[in-house]
């Protein structure tokens, strides 16, 4: 039960960040290579997810590649966008790849969910269109499924013993039993 759980976390944490991601891109007001490298990453996560493979940035790497985008926020904010807001939402959708393929404890789980939101703050800025409103509102119902499966996980983890299905507990009887959906057909 508690793998089913993480399987259905991870693919509704994925959810979250696409949802937050079609917002943002939807507005127009992000840069080609930006929505191309960003949905690249995101296709790749999906097909690891499909695939049931993972692949994890080792940590080393990761602070490496952070470190190295300090001076690119540095120029991405003095020459290439020239604007806070421009530089910022580059910096999250960075920080999105990064911690797409580095999940490894439950902060990033949930450093992702706040990430993405602030992928949608940043849509809500940047656009006054309706396309808006239904992205929104899809990302409040991906939401919900991710923090009621964020607690659900969550609980799991805490609980020292789990339950089993009922089914596995019971002694097997040595006489057939009939099926009681249908009085017809044995089981």
């Amino acid at each position: 039960m508690a793998h089913a759980i993480e399987r259905y976390f991870n693919v509704a944490l994925y959810l979250l960040v696409l949802t937050g991601f079609g917002a943002l891109a939807s507005t127009g007001g992000l840069d080609l290579p930006a929505v191309v490298g960003v949905g690249l990453a995101l296709a790749l996560r999906g097909y690891q997810l499909l695939t049931r493979r993972e692949f994890a940035i080792p940590e080393r790497w990761t602070n490496i590649l952070t470190l190295i985008y300090v001076f690119i926020y540095l120029a991405d904010y003095f020459f290439l966008s020239r604007s806070f807001l421009g530089a910022n939402v580059h910096l999250v959708l960075f920080l999105i790849v990064v911690r797409l393929f580095s999940l490894r404890r439950t902060r990033d789980h949930y450093m992702l969910a706040a990430l993405s939101f602030l992928m949608v703050l940043a849509a809500a800025v940047l656009t006054v269109g309706s396309v808006f409103l239904l992205s929104f509102a899809g990302f409040l119902l991906v939401a919900v499924v991710t923090f009621v499966l964020m607690e659900m996980r969550h609980s799991v983890a805490a609980e020292p013993t789990h339950a089993q299905d009922p089914r596995a507990a019971l002694p097997r009887s040595p006489w057939p039993t009939r099926c009681w959906r249908s009085p017809r057909r044995s089981c």
